[in-house]
């Protein structure tokens, strides 16, 4: 195989939203940030403020006219329990810093280096966003609703990224090394456009133990509007069947709040 070494950084190998996903996760459990979000659209009032947020001006062009966080799902979508934690601006360039860290990458095949590095969402590319974490009982999601960003066609670059790469091989000197098996996800016909796609992580753990990560990225196209889900299972198998409604779920959302 053909190794190709990106210059931008692999977040978690797969995602840069998972790596927000689980430091959401850890913030939220060492430093108690995370609190049950309300279980209607006023859930909005506890999503990213104009200082680390959607539609602030630390976004880069974002302004309070922008302000997408009443688009984001109440906690309770995501299921009974579920506990919800805005994402700032801060901590998703944070996640993208951590990443920053293990150098450049190295990703085989060739074919592969698109479809990896298509995934990736830099917080420095989008005009506005409104992002949230929200823990449940068997997986931790992320949504992020985005206006902007340098990538012209999204959609079909997730829709297409199954078949270019089926499995790709991720490693730097830094982090070890990595596979991850992609696996195109059915999806409703939504907006201007939708596609999903489940990644399998597998990692050595720190016992020397193979470590298998799944986890489905979905996003839907709407006018201006990127909508973002990714769900991370550590524990099983992710639904994509409820992934999809999920998805739907989030673009009808949005859809009505923001339109």
């Amino acid at each position: 195989m053909v190794g190709v070494t990106s210059t931008r950084p692999v977040l978690v190998l797969a995602s840069g939203l998972s790596t927000v996903l689980l430091l959401a996760g850890c913030t939220s459990e060492e430093e108690g940030t995370a609190s049950p979000a309300p279980t209607s659209a006023e859930s909005s009032s506890a999503a990213p403020s104009s200082e680390g947020g959607g539609g602030g001006e630390d976004t880069g062009g974002g302004s309070a006219s922008e302000d997408l966080t009443a688009g984001l799902l109440p906690a309770d979508s995501f299921g009974a329990g579920s506990v919800a934690a805005p994402l700032s601006e801060a901590e998703l360039a944070a996640g993208a810093a951590s990443a920053a860290d293990a150098g450049d990458v190295t990703i085989t095949p060739e074919s592969c280096d698109q479809a990896v590095d298509g995934s990736q969402i830099g917080v420095e590319d989008l005009d506005a966003f409104a992002a949230q974490s929200v823990t449940g009982a068997q997986s931790t999601s992320v949504q992020l609703i985005s206006i902007g960003g340098d990538q012209d066609d999204p959609v079909g670059t997730l829709a297409a990224a199954a078949a270019e790469c089926p499995q790709a091989t991720i490693s730097s000197p830094e982090i070890g090394s990595a596979t991850i098996t992609f696996a195109a996800v059915p999806v409703p016909d939504l907006g201007d456009g939708a596609a999903a796609l489940s990644y399998t992580t597998t990692v050595t753990g720190p016992d020397g133990a193979p470590l298998t990560i799944p986890a489905v990225v979905g996003i839907v196209q709407d006018g201006d509007r990127l909508i973002t889900l990714v769900t991370l299972s550590p524990t099983g198998a992710v639904d994509t069947a409820a992934f999809a409604t999920l998805l739907e779920d989030a673009y009808d959302f949005q859809a009505a709040a923001l339109d």
